[in-house]
């Protein structure tokens, strides 16, 4: 047993440091792909940005008109506001004519029917 972690040990002490190499190695491939994909990352976003400038000043020429139609949509709504609430008084006024008259008649009625002297001149 004892060979056997003395072969282990000598072979590990000779493979160890090619293995080390090897991580390296590949560490140092890693970081140069790395980089480049960085530099594609930075050249993409270089070339994006007079793109974006462009989407910027179309979105300010929309901006204006933009506002002028919130400015003639919170006007239609005060309108349609102030139309409803006359509509409501009108309604009220009506209904208030109406009961009144009713009531009116009601009364023209009963003095009608309570005085027989009017109903006989209003035959006549």
């Amino acid at each position: 047993m004892d060979a056997l972690l003395a072969d282990l040990q000598v072979v590990c002490s000779q493979l160890l440091p090619v293995l080390g190499a090897v991580a390296l190695i590949f560490l140092c491939i890693f970081l140069k792909k790395l980089a480049a994909l960085m530099d594609t990352v930075n050249h993409t976003i270089q070339s994006l940005d007079p793109t974006l400038q462009k989407v910027n000043q179309s979105i300010d020429k929309v901006q204006a008109p933009l506002d002028t139609a919130v400015k003639y949509s919170h006007t239609l709504d005060k309108v349609h506001d102030k139309a409803g609430n006359l509509m409501d008084r009108a309604t009220e006024l009506a209904n208030e004519s109406i009961a009144r008259f009713q009531a009116g008649k009601n009364e023209t009625d009963k003095d009608l029917n309570n005085n027989p002297e009017t109903q006989e001149a209003s035959h006549e």
